[in-house]
């Protein structure tokens, strides 16, 4: 399935397939108080829609509805900058690009650059801290090495009411 822009409301939802110009706007303040409006809404929607001790823990059914807007989102409000996209399909910037997985209910995650950038030799790292970022929002985020030895992180909403993975669970 090829990679898509993703808009939900206003909100233009960045997976890193996007081209360079829409996506460099995600450095300026109105991209910023987006983000942010977004990030309170998600946890609201928890608030109103989760059950448990700690609703704001685990995904609701909105974020597993809509599982590849869920996961970019929280990636680019966490501060971690998605890729950009040439015309000919290849990466111009380095960051994160979400797809969806092999699977329902799954998104992969992967860190991705220019020939030359050194973004092979990053991924560890930056998906590291991809993983961290969306474990701490209850999200079940598995770090996978696939062909070519290169890695991903394939993220999962869990069972609905299950407790979050990580520290500080609810961002």
């Amino acid at each position: 399935m090829r990679d898509q822009n993703i808009e939900a409301g206003r909100l233009q939802v960045r997976t890193g397939a996007e081209p360079p110009g829409p996506a460099e706007a995600g450095s300026t303040a109105a991209r910023a108080t987006e983000l942010r409006t977004a990030l309170d809404g998600i946890r609201t929607i928890r608030h109103l829609t989760n059950s448990g001790p700690d609703p704001a823990a685990h995904p609701a059914a909105w974020e597993r509805g809509r599982l590849l807007h869920a996961v970019s989102l929280l990636l680019e409000a966490e501060g971690i900058a998605p890729s950009a996209t040439g015309a000919d399909g290849e990466p111009v910037r380095t960051g994160y690009r979400t797809s969806e997985g092999e699977r329902p209910g799954q998104v992969l995650v992967r860190w991705v650059g220019p020939r030359g950038s050194g973004a092979r030799y990053q991924e560890q790292e930056h998906l590291r801290r991809c993983q961290d970022v969306l474990r701490d929002w209850g999200f079940e985020a598995l770090a996978v090495r696939g062909p070519g030895r290169r890695h991903h992180v394939e993220v999962e909403a869990g069972r609905a009411g299950k407790a979050a993975q990580g520290p500080g669970a609810g961002g």
